[in-house]
């Protein structure tokens, strides 16, 4: 048996707080996201601290 990692989408809308380290920079109408593999992130600070929120892929 070998052991593997499944990955799954995250809900859009659903916070996250560390991302992978696949991810690059893209700004689309001025906004900056995160994309990572097939998913799509909006950085939200609170405070100092930052969160990530899943969403659709920017158009």
């Amino acid at each position: 048996m070998t052991a593997g990692v499944a990955l799954t989408a995250a809900a859009i809308g659903s916070v996250v707080y560390s991302l992978p380290v696949d991810c690059s920079t893209v700004v689309v109408d001025g906004i900056g996201y995160q994309q990572c593999s097939n998913g799509w992130y909006q950085p939200r600070y609170v405070g100092t601290t930052v969160q990530y929120i899943v969403v659709d892929a920017p158009r």
